[in-house]
């Protein structure tokens, strides 16, 4: 479930879908573009954005696409002009107002949001569950706390080492600090995802291009350093001074996997890219993807199946060194 399909009519639409669709490539994420007759609705999609009027999406498209709050893809409506992006469904769980702040900086036009918690310039549950990368709040407790922060602020306590990461959470809640590992907002206890650096290299890499790539990758995820839970390679790689350095610079663990336990992964999932060349050279068909899945798996231990950690970001290249990024 990672793919945007871009949609449009006409072909001032199709000149706005192309900008779209290289602005998502910049940030990593795969898209397609097609015009609207061609579209085919699979129901793994992340995303949908529509170049056209909101009427034509609403009647022709949104009863095949929506289904359940908390798993809906999101679905944006963007004008021919570029001038306009609203995002109609899944707007905080899915990142629809994630998605139209994105565009808006990038084209230049401007989001429309909606939302009640937005508009009151709010932060609710289901957004904070995303920003921090949280196990998703039943629907009711959704509906429930995003009521009550309209009315009066709401207590929410962060791990100690965490940070506020929006303004709009210090307008939203009274919040304060305890020295556990998972979120409480009001009476609701939010564990959180396990998020997992996963890293490969050229021998003899040098720190600083680890670094930056590192740095480069947690960017365009909106990922801050400190809510990084560990980083991890391929055992040939532990002495690689550049990963070390790097993983000391952003003052975290590196957890190491053998040729063995990578292969393992390949054999369960068909999603990972693999490369003949480094298959030739390492003896696995790639490090950073495999290795992000099965740091996620280790810090979970037994709560979670390999299968179900998602690659928030997949196999990132940058001057020698691939970076991806896993979360469960």
């Amino acid at each position: 479930m990672d793919m945007i399909k871009i949609v449009y009519i006409t072909e001032k639409g199709k000149n706005i879908a192309r900008k779209i669709e290289d602005i998502l490539k910049y940030y990593r994420y795969s898209s397609s573009t097609c015009h609207l007759k061609d579209l085919q609705i699979e129901g793994v999609e992340k995303g949908f954005i529509f170049i056209m009027a909101v009427g034509i999406v609403i009647r022709k498209c949104i009863d095949k696409i929506k289904n359940d709050k908390t798993r809906d893809p999101f679905v944006i409506v963007v004008d021919e002009n570029g001038e306009y992006i609203i995002p109609l469904l899944s707007n905080h769980l899915g990142g629809g107002n994630y998605f139209s702040r994105l565009l808006e900086g990038e084209l230049g036009g401007k989001a429309v949001l909606t939302t009640a918690t937005d508009t009151n310039n709010k932060v609710g549950i289901d957004e904070l569950s995303r920003m921090y990368f949280l196990e998703t709040p039943k629907k009711k407790d959704i509906l429930r706390i995003n009521r009550k922060v309209l009315e009066e602020k709401v207590d929410l306590y962060l791990p100690r080492n965490w940070k506020v990461i929006d303004r709009r959470i210090e307008n939203t809640y009274n919040v304060h600090y305890h020295n556990r590992d998972y979120i409480v907002v009001d009476d609701i206890i939010l564990p959180k995802k396990y998020v997992v650096v996963g890293l490969g290299c050229r021998k003899g890499i040098e720190t600083w291009k680890v670094y930056w790539t590192v740095k480069k990758a947690l960017y365009i995820r909106n990922i801050p350093p400190w809510r990084v839970d560990g980083f991890a390679t391929i055992d040939i790689k532990e002495r690689e001074n550049g990963i070390l350095e790097s993983v000391r610079k952003f003052k975290g663990k590196l957890y190491t996997f053998t040729k063995k336990e990578i292969m393992k992964i390949y054999k369960i999932r068909n999603d990972l890219e693999k490369s003949p060349f480094v298959f030739k050279s390492l003896g696995v068909y790639g490090v950073s993807e495999p290795v992000s899945i099965l740091g996620v798996s280790k810090l979970r231990g037994e709560n979670i199946d390999p299968r179900d950690v998602v690659l928030i970001l997949k196999k990132f290249k940058n001057n020698g060194v691939t970076v991806s990024i896993g979360a469960g």
